[in-house]
């Protein structure tokens, strides 16, 4: 047998789903030895004529075959399948000899044997692969009509052989035609082996004592008897289906036909139709559904074919209907009579389920009504060729009765491609979309949920030009609010607002960044219309009436030496027409205005010197209260949470309403670019349920606050998403360029009524939560709570304070300014010389009753006088809260008392006019920059329930010293007289 090559490798053929592993090696150790010696002679002497015969076949067949391979191109391919089929014959001729081989060893020996010395039955696994793959590609070889073509080979070697050969043939088949004798000779030695086996192994299980034996043997006898099922219905499909390209037409074997395919029924035999007009015949093979009219044919992968009994009104009266449902369309097949429709039911479920298996199943078929029905949910690749909306794209991904459902990839030929979620053949849910620009070779990058078909909710677009947005759209447009950001370098900008119809529409901010010029205020169609404030890089501020972006009617313009004016003036900010002019020491010159090229500005009016200057600074105008009411400024965001709390805070929803975390380069990578927020690694889950199951625990004041304080810092918690966002549109407005003291009013404002919207979405989900319990809300809340606003405030300031902090720093920088100067003015004092020159009552002052020298004690109040109470008054500015820092204050208050308790005279408590002297000393020594903009803040967004209190009182005696400060003014000659001393 030399030249076999062929080694005997385990591979399954992937078509079929045979047992694996129902032979794995056993403990044999209790295998008695057994006494039936015959029947081991019996299988040695099987063997050896069985590879006898193998011989034979291969000296006088197969190689005379193989030894001429044909030039036609489809003659070459029925001789590589002869090939194939070759090489599957040499490695069941090398397991015939290796069972051979150990059988005689064994007999050979005079030691007893047990089951395991049967090299079929341990290695039964091996033996059954082999046989399968053997007879597959024998079926292949049928299929193709290769016994026929075989027949006339012109091989020398094959003439030769010829005599020899029909008298071998003889010996096997009665067959006068060659092909059929052929076809005889290479697959009936081999199942008459297959017999040998099975009859040898029964003989073997009924001698066998021990249950564990008979079991492993049984076992394999099953199997073989399942090989034989299968090697009878594969060559059984394989004759049918060549019986069936005999009697086709040419046109239809040419594109039908290959090896691989079996014809499982033909409607012709179990008679069903799908309709006169659609088809004059049905063919169901083991991977399409064909449906032949004419001259012409459809055909549909199984792999994307759902079957039906429940076909309602579709069906035909007086027939049984099965609907077929394929990516591109829906059609009935109509069976006459229950068992037909039954029966074409139960073979084309069979079929789709194997066919999207992957195999087929061992044996290929089993009785009727066994078997799983195939999964409605499959992953698949199909391009869609019919008229709609999807001609020409291939999608890729999960299926659901014949459309895209669940995960998938959408390509289309002119380049779009989107990669998400699908619901029912449409994009909803989740996903990313290519558009590739025209006229350059760039992308546009949606990145955004979808809504049966259309964007809808939030997303991300990165457009071709450089250009972002992030915000929501609607029937894929963008609409409501949204960010648009240009970051190319020719002519960069921002606008943050609301949209509609794809425009900018309503309140927005806009950014020119080459200009340095940001405008606040209504938009219509993309132009700026109707009350709007521009604010220059160069501190010039203004309040005009657009309309179409054109400046119209008189506005207000401020100046940076805090002149104002009010009336009309062009683009380039030059006064026209009549107008008024008021200067900051009180002049006023009101009059008509006029610029001449080379002239300058000319006017016609009067100057009013008379008037006073006023006592309220120009720097303090404020504008856009009126023009921008808070709760018209950013309704577009509240809308989407609050819309969020409309639907039940579903989970699946809430990336839609509020963000979501996105890849944001075009090439799809990760990043960790999220809606307002950068996601890090928190210890708290915020799950949507979790959040309203973990509501209901916080009723009181102090748990409440807690929980808020980790809610808002959160990035997952809904409420810290709706404080990310409005902190983005805060920074947006008052910021940078924004950073103007005539903003100060409308940024406190916004402040307070965030704290107080968040406190109702925070009532709004406590509502659902306890909805979901069957509570109504609690009528015994904790009266401390009050309005709630009172809660936010504190919880929410510190991401406000930067650009509050510059609003009020640069709304009161004159007067720090002098407050700054008068710090400088005592600086320059020791600390007994201050206290004389503050006026402080001697028995006020420190250590006063400790026994030291006039000396001593002098230089010790030097180092140390109300050095507690100082740097404790310097926390001041560690806090962004304004409740801690008047907790600060009072602190500063008690350090000053516990500093002056052993004086004898002490009144209890300190009266106005001792503890002002001694607050002015310790504020000048505690030298906080910006004083006056800390007091007016915590004036601002103190706790209206401390109005009048003990807070109250004390931030009214700071205010005094600071304004004290400012109006400090030393002689020459007495600051001179307290430096030398010092």
């Amino acid at each position: 047998m030399g030249g076999r090559s062929s080694s005997l490798g385990s591979s399954e053929n992937s078509r079929i789903s045979a047992a694996a592993g129902a032979f794995s090696s056993r403990d044999f150790a209790s295998c008695r030895a057994m006494s039936e010696a015959g029947i081991t002679g019996s299988l040695l002497q099987e063997e050896e004529n069985f590879s006898s015969c193998l011989a034979r076949i291969d000296a006088l067949i197969l190689k005379p075959l193989l030894q001429a391979e044909p030039k036609d191109p489809k003659e070459k391919e029925n001789f590589q399948l002869l090939a194939l089929l070759n090489e599957r014959f040499q490695a069941l001729w090398n397991f015939t000899e290796e069972n051979s081989r150990i059988l005689r060893g064994k007999c050979g020996s005079s030691e007893s044997g047990c089951i395991q010395d049967f090299y079929i039955i341990w290695k039964g696994d091996l033996f059954l692969s082999l046989c399968i793959q053997y007879f597959v590609t024998f079926a292949n070889f049928v299929v193709v009509q290769g016994f026929e073509q075989a027949t006339k080979s012109k091989s020398e070697a094959w003439k030769l052989h010829k005599p020899v050969l029909k008298q071998f043939l003889r010996d096997f088949t009665s067959e006068s035609s060659l092909a059929l004798a052929l076809h005889s000779v290479l697959h009936k030695p081999l199942r008459s082996h297959i017999q040998s086996y099975l009859r040898l192994l029964s003989q073997l299980q009924e001698q066998l004592q021990e249950e564990c034996e008979k079991d492993v043997v049984g076992t394999v006898l099953r199997e073989f008897g399942k090989l034989e099922s299968f090697i009878s219905q594969v060559l059984d499909e394989a004759w049918l289906t060549k019986e069936l390209w005999k009697s086709l037409g040419y046109k239809f074997t040419d594109m039908l036909c290959v090896p691989e395919r079996r014809l499982l029924e033909d409607s012709r035999n179990l008679p069903i139709a799908a309709g006169a007009a659609r088809s004059e015949r049905i063919l169901l093979f083991d991977d399409v559904l064909v449906l032949i009219q004419g001259n012409s044919f459809q055909s549909f992968d199984l792999k994307l074919v759902w079957v039906d009994e429940k076909c309602g009104e579709e069906s035909a009266p007086g027939s049984y209907g099965l609907r077929i449902t394929t990516p591109e369309e829906t059609f009935v097949l109509s069976a006459k009579e229950p068992q037909i429709k039954a029966a074409w039911r139960w073979k084309l479920e069979q079929a789709v389920r194997q066919a999207l298996h992957g195999k087929r199943d061992f044996p290929l078929w089993g009785r009727a009504g066994q078997g799983a029905a195939a999964p409605s949910r499959r992953f698949f690749s199909y391009a869609f060729g019919a008229a709609g909306r999807l001609r020409g794209a291939t999608y890729e991904g999960e299926w659901r009765w014949g459309k895209p459902h669940g995960k998938g990839t959408l390509r289309w030929r002119d380049g779009r491609n989107h990669v998400g979620d699908f619901q029912e053949g449409l994009e909803h849910g989740f996903g990313i979309c290519l558009v590739p620009r025209r006229s350059e070779d760039r992308y546009d990058c949606y990145k955004c949920h979808w809504y049966q078909g259309k964007m809808r909710g939030y997303g991300i677009c990165e457009y071709g030009n450089d250009t972002v947005y992030k915000g929501y759209f609607k029937d894929n447009v963008r609409q409501g609010f949204g960010i648009l950001e240009n970051f190319s370098a020719q002519h960069p900008f921002k606008y943050t607002g609301q949209w509609e119809n794809d425009k900018k529409n309503g309140y927005g901010i806009w950014e020119d960044k080459e200009r340095g010029e940001r405008y606040i205020g209504m938009w219509l169609d993309d132009h700026r219309h109707g009350a709007g404030i521009v604010v220059t890089q160069s501190g010039i501020c203004f309040q005009r009436t657009f309309h179409a972006d054109k400046m119209v009617g008189s506005g207000i313009l401020l100046l940076e030496d805090d002149s104002v004016y009010e009336g009309n003036f062009t683009e380039d900010l030059t006064f026209v027409g009549k107008g008024k002019l008021s200067f900051a020491n009180g002049f006023v010159l009101e009059g008509t205005f006029s610029a001449k090229k080379g002239r300058g500005l000319q006017t016609h009016g009067t100057l009013n010197t008379s008037m006073e200057k006023p006592e309220e600074p120009r720097s303090r105008t404020q504008l856009g209260l009126k023009e921008f009411p808070v709760e018209k400024r950013w309704e577009g965001i509240f809308e989407q949470f609050l819309e969020f709390i409309r639907c039940g805070c579903k989970e699946e929803m809430e990336e839609s309403f509020m963000g979501f975390h996105i890849q944001s380069s075009k090439e799809l990578r990760k990043s960790q670019e999220y809606l307002f927020c950068q996601r890090g690694t928190e210890e708290i889950s915020w799950k949507t349920e979790d959040i309203l199951e973990e509501l209901v625990r916080h009723q009181e004041l102090e748990s409440l606050q807690r929980y808020l304080e980790q809610a808002l810092k959160s990035s997952l918690h809904p409420l810290g998403k709706l404080l990310r966002a409005l902190t983005v549109v805060f920074q947006a407005t008052y910021s940078g360029i924004g950073a103007t003291r005539h903003l100060l009013s409308m940024a406190q404002e916004e402040v307070k009524f965030y704290a107080k919207k968040i406190w109702e979405f925070y009532q709004d989900l406590l509502r659902l939560a306890l909805a979901r319990k069957g509570r109504g809300p609690s009528g015994d809340a904790d009266p401390r709570i009050g309005k709630g606003s009172g809660v936010i405030l504190p919880l929410i300031l510190p991401r406000f304070y930067p650009e509050l902090s510059m609003l009020y720093m640069l709304g009161h920088e004159r007067q720090d300014e002098l407050y700054g100067q008068g710090i400088a003015e005592l600086s320059r004092f020791p600390d007994i010389r201050l206290l004389e020159f503050l006026d402080v009552h001697r028995h006020l002052w420190p250590l006063q009753d400790l026994p030291l020298t006039s000396d001593q004690r002098r230089s010790l109040i030097k180092d140390q006088c109300f050095l507690s109470a100082t740097e404790c008054l310097q926390k001041l500015i560690t806090t962004a809260d304004p409740g801690a820092k008047l907790a600060i204050l009072r602190q500063t208050y008690e350090e000053l008392e516990r500093a002056v308790s052993r004086a004898p005279q002490r009144e209890a408590p300190l009266p106005m006019d001792d503890l002002l002297p001694l607050l002015i000393f310790v504020v000048s020594r505690a030298k906080i920059q910006r004083l006056g903009a800390e007091i007016h803040l915590i004036r601002d967004f103190m706790d209206p329930t401390d109005h009048g209190g003990m807070f109250d009182f004390l931030l009214t005696a700071l205010e005094s010293c600071y304004e004290h400060i400012q109006r400090l003014r030393l002689h020459p000659r007495e600051s001179g007289r307290h430096s030398h001393s010092s």
